[in-house]
């Protein structure tokens, strides 16, 4: 019987695991779009555009790269950087 009870305790623990990795991911998501968003407020309201594009450019990335953070993580300060030097150029 107390076989039974570790084994349910253990599921509780691994959907709690589950449930907050999943909340995890989500967070820092939230933050990776939030810095982007950051990076591109240096455009003029002429140039909604071009923050339209960085946006599609950041899903794309975060489709291609959804199980590889590392490589995601690469990808998403490239992007950061490309739009901090466009901006800086104007």
């Amino acid at each position: 019987m107390a076989d039974f009870i570790s084994k349910l305790q253990g599921k509780g623990k691994v959907e709690e695991d589950v449930y907050f990795a999943k909340r995890d991911r989500e967070l820092i998501e939230a933050l990776r779009a939030k810095r982007l968003h950051e990076v591109v407020k240096c455009k003029t309201d002429a140039n909604k555009e071009a923050a339209a594009k960085y946006e599609k450019k950041f899903k794309k990335i975060k489709k291609k790269h959804k199980d590889k953070p590392g490589k995601l993580l690469v990808a998403c300060k490239e992007l950061v950087d490309d739009i901090l030097e466009r901006c800086s150029k104007k």
